[in-house]
């Protein structure tokens, strides 16, 4: 008598039921999913440009603390400086340049260089984003002003990835542009009209 009083009490979901709930649960990953991946992506884009903000403000603090120059500049082996415009600014270094002569090559003045105190930064983006950039390098004199001087000398880097500069939340570009001004300082703008514009010194030309 009770195991069949038990049995009378179990229940479960009927086929209707099953299928209704497999539909909702369809339209809410219909509607979240690509919110989720873009979320994603920004997290990917807001982290690139942030990393290489940070390095800017370091090398620029670096060459006023230490009274020697500091260089950024976009490296593919993580030991040397890239010698072109071309390719992605993806990966960079942050050194100590006492010559000033934005190369790794060691001192040519003043005590001898070691690689352990030439490196002092070597980092990368995620992959999927671009970086396109008006130069490959940037020295940082001891007065925190960048040496115009030099050839290859960054002022425009332009984060980029499969969306290019289409609209995000708030209105924003999806890529991000990073500029150096004349005295040192280095921002970043999510601004389309400036991302877009012609580059120079009214924008950064767009993704390619």
């Amino acid at each position: 008598m009770l195991i069949s009083k038990m049995k009378h009490k179990q229940g479960g979901f009927t086929l209707v039921e099953l299928m209704f709930t497999v539909i909702v649960l369809a339209v809410l990953l219909g509607i979240g999913l690509p919110n989720f991946r873009d979320f994603l992506r920004n997290s990917r884009m807001t982290a690139a440009a942030n990393d290489l903000l940070t390095d800017y403000n370091y090398a620029r603090s670096e060459a006023v603390k230490r009274r020697l120059p500091v260089t950024i500049c976009k490296s593919t082996d993580g030991a040397a400086c890239a010698t072109a415009v071309t390719g992605s600014f993806s990966r960079w270094i942050v050194f100590l340049d006492r010559n000033g002569d934005g190369l790794v090559t060691g001192a040519t003045s003043g005590p001898p260089a070691t690689p352990a105190d030439l490196i002092l930064k070597d980092r990368s983006i995620a992959e999927g984003i671009t970086g396109g950039s008006d130069g490959y390098k940037t020295v940082f004199r001891p007065s925190g002003f960048p040496d115009p001087g030099i050839a290859g000398n960054v002022t425009r880097v332009l984060f980029c990835d499969a969306r290019k500069s289409a609209m995000t939340v708030g209105d924003n570009s999806s890529a991000r542009g990073l500029s150096i001004t004349a005295t040192g300082r280095a921002g970043i703008t999510r601004d389309k009209a400036i991302i877009e514009a012609t580059a120079g010194e009214a924008g950064f030309g767009g993704c390619p």
